[in-house]
This record gives C-alpha cells, structure tokens and sequence, in this order.
C-alpha cells in the first residue's frame, strides 16, 4: 500500500514538474508588459519636455521682441541680448550662430564679453 502512495506521489511531482516546464510564464508576461509600459512613459515624458523647451524658448523670444520693440537701444545691444538669452537656455556657439545669422567667432566675442 505505501508503495502505492509513493508510486502515486512520484507520479504527481513529474506531473506537475512538466506541467510548469511547458505552462505559460505568467510573472514574465507582466515583467514584459511592464518594461513595454516604462519605454512608453519615458518616450512620452521625453516629447513633452521637448515641447515644453519649445514653447518655453518661443515665449522667451516673443518677450525679448517685445523688450526690443519697447526700448530705444540700438539692434546690437539687442542682439547681444538675443545671444545672452540663448546662451542662458543652453545652447552652443554654434548653435547660437545659426539662430542669430552670426559667426561663430563673432558669438564667441559677444560671450567673452557677457564673462567677463
């Protein structure tokens, strides 16, 4: 009779030993749709703060027009101030010549001169 429970018993185990060899893993579907949910966030949060710099630089720009349109100074004080604005958002020399219509070593004079 024993041996009958152990045969049994026995039997169950490499029953069930199969059975989890061959069934779905559960605990990695969701370790994957989890990983799917995280690039999605984090690829959203990235579009966003790259919007957010756009419309932060767009309305930056729209008050240094407006700042220029109000004052007297002459357009290469303005200028700098155009090149002083980009350079506090973070953005090259190079970078900075291309929205200015500048050279780089002229943007690179201007920013010596903002140093010092």
């Amino acid at each position: 009779m024993m041996e009958y429970v152990m045969f049994a018993l026995i039997g169950i185990s490499f029953f069930l030993l199969l059975v989890s060899f061959f069934g779905k893993d559960r605990l990695k579907q969701l370790e994957e749709q989890l990983d799917q949910l995280t690039l999605s966030v984090a690829q959203e949060t990235y579009q966003l703060k790259k919007r957010v710099k756009v419309l932060e630089e767009e309305l930056l720009m729209s008050d240094v027009i407006e700042s220029e349109k109000t004052r007297p100074e002459t357009a290469a004080f303005s200028v700098h101030d155009r090149i002083r604005l980009l350079y506090k958002q973070g953005l090259s020399a190079e970078q900075i010549a291309r929205e200015t219509a500048m050279t780089v070593e002229e943007v690179r004079m201007v920013l010596r001169g903002i140093a010092r």
